[in-house]
Parts: structure tokens; sequence; C-alpha cells
């Protein structure tokens, strides 16, 4: 679901215009907004690749939420109107960022918003698969081992073709599972060592799921 689903190109373009929404071209490692800064906008990944993360002062990092393109971030804190960031926001590679101002979603005004209604419906249903992928989090956080944990993972994002196509390179993803980027490695060979799965660069086949679903 996109925050623009269902309304038109030119009843886009309105809506921006009316929500003075602008556009930010950021280079890789740029951040976006980070911890501690006073939260006013809602933001559209358009092109690019962005990671939410809580960096730790002994220079840990946990991803948190891995950002695709044409998705909203940000807007939980504003939602639960907290006064700052408690996480940072920073780009991946060079990206394309979108920023509307929060006050535009609280009203309607009479320029753009024949489909005001629309786009709220669009930010409350974002909303609620974000929450039900956030508790899928928590359930793979939960694990008690890092092969569990692996499992979880895969059975949650694999296709049709029992293939889980890597989006997060592994370094990303062991901080998303909250682990180290060695002992991930070392897992997943060894679950390949198993007879579990076949990993590839960029892809996960899983090749035995029913022991893989004892785990999870």
């Amino acid at each position: 679901m996109n925050l623009f689903s269902d309304i038109e190109p030119e009843e886009i373009k309105k809506m921006l215009a009316c929500s003075k929404a602008s556009r930010r071209e950021l280079s890789a490692g740029e951040y976006v907004f980070q911890q501690g800064e006073h939260p006013q906008m809602i933001f559209l990944l358009e092109e690019g690749d962005v990671a939410l993360v809580k960096d730790f002062a002994s220079g840990r990092r946990n991803l948190l939420y891995h950002v695709s393109e044409n998705e909203i971030f940000g807007e939980s804190v504003l939602f639960a109107e907290m006064s700052h960031y408690w996480y940072d926001a920073v780009t991946m590679k060079p990206s394309t960022v979108l920023h509307i101002p929060w006050k535009f979603f609280y009203g309607f005004c009479e320029k753009a918003c024949g489909h005001h209604q629309m786009i709220t419906r669009n930010l409350i249903t974002i909303l609620a698969a974000k929450n039900c992928n956030m508790t899928k989090k928590l359930h793979l956080l939960g694990s008690t081992n890092l092969k569990e944990k692996i499992a979880i993972y895969l059975l949650e994002n694999s296709h049709e073709n029992a293939e889980v196509i890597l989006s997060l390179n592994r370094e990303n993803l062991a901080d998303f599972i909250g682990t180290t980027r060695p002992s991930l490695s070392r897992e997943l060979m060894n679950m390949q060592a198993e007879g579990l799965i076949e990993v590839s660069k960029d892809r996960i086949k899983i090749i035995d799921r029913d022991t893989l679903e004892t785990l999870y």
C-alpha cells in the first residue's frame, strides 16, 4: 500500500503543493533525521535505500526497520506525540526523500482535498501493516537462539518458490536479527551443511522446510 494509492496523479500534485511538501536529494550515509531532533514531517522514500537504526555509545547498531521505495517512515513518532526521535534514519545509498509536513494530515483544505479522506485511509492501512511487521520482529527477537531466528526470518519472508531474496546485505541482516555478521555467516553455513538451506550472494533457498518449521 502506497500513501497515494488510488489517487490520480493530478490530485497528488495538488496535495503536495497544498501541503508544502519538498524533496531532498541525499548521498549515501546522510541522515534524514537523527536521535533527539523534533519530529515535524512524514517522509516518503521515492528512490534509494533508508534504514531506521538505533546507535549505541558502544558503537553497536541495531537495525530497527528497512525502508523500501515508495514507503513512508517517521510517522509513528508523530502519531505517538513523542517530542523527539529516539532513532536515526540514514541513507544506505543515494536517495530521494519526500518531506510532507505533519500538519497536512490533521485537517482538510479547500484547494486539493477531495482525496484527503483517501490519503488518511491509506495512512491507517500502512500503520496497521507496520504494526503486524513489528509484531513479527518481536516474535523473531524472542527466539532462544540464532538458528531459530534465522528459521523464522526465512519462513516469514520466503516466496512461493521457497526463496528469500535478500534486500539487506549480510551486515544489515545481522543487525536486524540481533547478532554479529560473523555469527550470522557461520550459522548460515552450518544450516547449509545440514541441508536445510542453500545460500547464494543475494538469496537463500529453503531446502528442508519441514525441519525449519520445527525450529519456528
